[in-house]
């Protein structure tokens, strides 16, 4: 009886050192695989982006009683960073009256799947 589980155990600690072999050579630089970050696609980051700099340009309404004259005024109170596109990573179209209307365009819906993609006055629009 003995015998059978001194084997035993002995199968089990051949079987762990087997494993732990295997991992060891599996390990290294070479084996590494960073973590894959899931990302918003490029048109949900748009339409984030273009709801941001929406609450950004109200917010900044609100405190001043007219929009800003350009998305810079914004920053750093209301905004931390400049939005940029993410197709082209150039700054957003932004076009105010300074009283009664505002609006935030990008330069090619298409890029995005849209006809059309902008934000007035809060709303946006999408096609």
């Amino acid at each position: 009886m003995l015998k059978i589980l001194l084997t035993i155990l002995m199968l089990v600690i051949v079987v762990i050192g087997g494993y732990v072999l295997y991992l060891y050579q599996k390990g290294g630089k070479q084996h590494y695989k960073p973590p894959v970050t899931k990302t918003d696609s490029s048109k949900t980051q748009v339409l984030n982006d273009l709801t941001a700099l929406s609450q950004a340009i109200e917010a900044y309404f609100a405190k001043n009683l007219k929009y800003p004259e350009r998305l810079e005024q914004l920053q750093p109170e209301f905004i931390e960073k400049n939005f940029l596109e993410p197709h082209t990573g150039k700054p957003f179209i932004y076009e105010s009256d300074g009283h009664d209307r505002y609006r935030i365009a990008i330069s090619n819906p298409s890029r995005y799947g849209f006809k059309e993609l902008y934000c007035e006055n809060g709303k946006i629009i999408q096609n």
